[in-house]
């Protein structure tokens, strides 16, 4: 018998499975990667226009949900989100009154949804985001374009516009300024520590606030190098997760973490085998 009381050739073929599995696991991470890489490397070559055409209009809620919400937190003192909520459909409120076309006024709720998920984070019921999100689609389906319009969808903000989104924040911003937006842009553009795509969105977005002059291609040609870089570097670093991950699982690693994946991948061997 052989560990975990499994007969030596079942644990042989096992490992031998599990050898082929990170062989052609390696493989494969590595041509996906490789390639998203590639066109990351591509993009930086060419130029601005090039990236700004790949990014998405979820991604740009995302980040104008981190903005707004960060906002919130640096001026409601104390913070509550019962507080930011009402701040939030005041806000509304005001936007309706200039936007006619339920289009404008769903665009609205959608950035408010990511506003509140950014705030409340993910939870299987009670989200606020949500009611949102519901306001959105009834709004967005009274166009006969939109009429079949998913919630899936609206979450991913399918119907919207990347560069209409960046102009609804601004206006958000400025309806929610008291006087200190401009001391909050600056430090949102002085900001070193980027880390997710979010926060690459919110800069963004941040800086087309700013810079209304002159300016403006030389904070954009600069956030387009870090960006880039960035992407470059999350493809390094999903590959390395991935192929530590198979390691684990044929042995590669010491330890309960992959002596765990082993067992799982044992179960379905020896359930393929039955």
């Amino acid at each position: 018998m052989g560990i975990l009381g499994w007969p030596k050739n079942m644990l042989k073929g096992l490992v031998s499975t599990g050898s082929m599995m990170t062989s052609v696991g390696g493989f494969v991470t590595g041509r996906v990667m490789a390639r998203s890489r590639r066109r990351w490397e591509q993009t930086k070559a060419t130029n601005v226009e090039a990236l700004l055409a790949q990014i998405t209009a979820y991604e740009i809620g995302r980040g104008a949900g981190l903005l707004l919400a960060e906002w919130l937190e640096y001026r409601l003192n104390p913070f509550s989100l019962v507080l930011a909520e009402k701040h939030l459909q005041s806000l509304l409120t005001n936007m309706d009154k200039a936007d006619a076309l339920p289009e404008d006024r769903a665009r609205s709720r959608f950035v408010v949804s990511k506003v509140l998920f950014r705030l409340e984070g993910f939870k299987l019921s009670q989200c606020r985001y949500e009611s949102y999100q519901t306001e959105a689609v009834a709004l967005l389906r009274k166009n006969p374009r939109f009429r079949s319009l998913s919630r899936n969808e609206l979450f991913r903000g399918t119907p919207f516009v990347p560069e209409e989104l960046i102009a609804t924040t601004h206006r958000m911003l400025l309806e929610l300024d008291d006087g200190h937006l401009a001391d909050y842009i600056q430090a949102v553009v002085q900001r070193q520590d980027l880390k997710t795509d979010a926060d690459y969105m919110a800069y963004l977005i941040a800086i087309t606030l700013k810079y209304q002059d002159d300016a403006l291609p030389e904070a954009i040609s600069d956030w387009f190098e870090q960006y880039c870089d960035f992407k470059i570097a999350q493809t390094h670093h999903r590959e390395s997760m991935i192929n530590t991950s198979l390691s684990a699982a044929t042995g590669g690693l010491p330890g309960t973490v992959g002596m765990d994946l082993l067992g799982r991948l044992a179960k379905m061997v020896v359930k393929k085998r039955g």
